[in-house]
């Protein structure tokens, strides 16, 4: 069903099939980098007896292979560049910058508009027809809750006036927990902060300006994989990113040399976070649990997961360019993987379900992704989904809203 709203997003520039679009304005194409370490753990992977695949999105997802990256001509192709830039002339387009939605504004149980603080100014829209709010796993239910939409107990406890009780608001919310590897390296295809990878860095700027290629074009999660714990599964449970540099704390902490790292997260986690408020500000961050390996399989999945990227670490066509294993050269057992894990998995970037769509009494939006019980509401972002998707959520948040468009103009599209 939503096959055709992937395609109708997509501009691939290599791919044109049953699976892809070449016509839609998200620019993809294959990396520029011309890296080596992208052979590296393709051959290291095939070394594991892991088959290769040029196509993480077809029909086959298992797999290694390189990362198609959202880029046009070697340059970060966003949503903005695709979907709001190029209408920006549009006389039925307003955009207001620096500006921070307090709440949504309700006539009854009918949303008739949003209250948004611009530097000091308090500025309130009204609308003729529908809101449509699109902040966020962790933002949308924050607002929802800011507005008087959610769990009654948790409104009352910040003195917050109920519109409607709906209580699945801020629930059910899902992230792919994420360990990563690292490890030094001599190998001067990596990006480091050593002397000779700085230069490196500052030469790669001339081939970057002259043919778009090269260091500067890179998303350095440039290869990767997906891959199951257990082979009687239907799909991967797993995804692998390989990264040309070292990652160590989201690269806040800083390591003076050449490395590279793998990421291994968890596709399907069984565990359930929340997002709740704080207090009644809405300048208050809200309070974000993700609840990471509180279900004890996802541990132990996690565990094999650790073991499948240790041996494409070690597969000879890699471990050649190791010259130290930065955070695993103790772990040795069971017990020390589950230690390792306990102390250094962390968030991959793909929160989502918090405002999750269904019929069920935990729901959030009904299957036109109109808020339950709310006239006028409608929530449009990666936290209506009911679970964790097997893959990244930048494509899919974008396939929703294009899904959304025919929804609320009252269309439906077909293959």
């Amino acid at each position: 069903d939503v096959l055709p709203y992937f395609r109708l997003n997509e501009h691939n520039e290599r791919l044109d099939n049953e699976y892809h679009g070449t016509d839609g304005p998200l620019w993809v194409s294959d990396s520029r980098t011309g890296n080596p370490f992208q052979d590296y753990f393709l051959d290291a992977a095939r070394e594991c007896d892991i088959p290769i695949t040029d196509d993480f999105n077809g029909a086959e997802q298992e797999g290694a292979g390189v990362f198609q990256v959202t880029q046009k001509d070697g340059e970060r192709w966003s949503s903005a560049r695709a979907y709001l830039f190029p209408h920006l002339d549009r006389k039925n387009l307003q955009v207001e910058t620096l500006a921070q939605v307090q709440r949504i504004l309700f006539d009854g149980k009918r949303a008739v508009g949003v209250e948004f603080k611009q530097g000091k100014q308090l500025r309130t829209l009204r609308v003729r027809k529908e809101v449509l709010l699109s902040a966020g796993a962790f933002q949308s239910p924050q607002l929802l809750m800011l507005s008087g939409v959610g769990d009654m107990e948790e409104l009352k406890k910040h003195n917050i006036p109920v519109v409607h009780h709906l209580p699945g608001v801020g629930k059910n919310l899902q992230d792919h927990p994420d360990f990563i590897f690292g490890y030094t390296t001599d190998n001067p295809a990596t990006f480091g902060l050593s002397p000779g990878g700085m230069w490196r860095a500052l030469m790669a700027m001339a081939t970057y300006r002259k043919e778009r290629r090269g260091l500067w074009t890179s998303n350095f999660a440039e290869a990767g994989a997906f891959l199951k714990t257990r082979p009687e599964l239907s799909a991967p449970d797993l995804q692998l990113h390989m990264v040309t540099a070292l990652v160590d704390d989201h690269g806040r902490k800083m390591h003076f040399t050449q490395g590279y790292s793998c990421h291994v997260c968890l596709l399907r986690p069984r565990s359930r976070g929340s997002v709740q408020l704080a207090s009644a500000n809405p300048d208050d961050l809200p309070l974000i649990d993700p609840a990471f390996l509180d279900d004890p399989q996802d541990l132990e999945d996690m565990v094999e997961g650790y073991k499948i990227t240790q041996k494409i670490m070690e597969a000879p066509s890699l471990k050649r360019w190791m010259k130290k294993d930065m955070f695993t050269e103790n772990v040795k057992t069971d017990d020390d993987i589950r230690d390792v894990i306990r102390q250094r998995a962390d968030t991959v970037y793909h929160p989502v379900g918090s405002c999750k769509m269904g019929t069920d009494e935990h729901a959030v939006v009904d299957p036109q992704l109109r808020v339950h019980g709310i006239e006028g509401l409608r929530v449009i972002d990666a936290s209506i989904m009911p679970t964790l998707i097997g893959g990244n959520t930048n494509a899919p948040a974008m396939m929703i809203a294009e899904k959304a468009v025919d929804m609320i103009r009252g269309n439906s599209r077909v293959a």
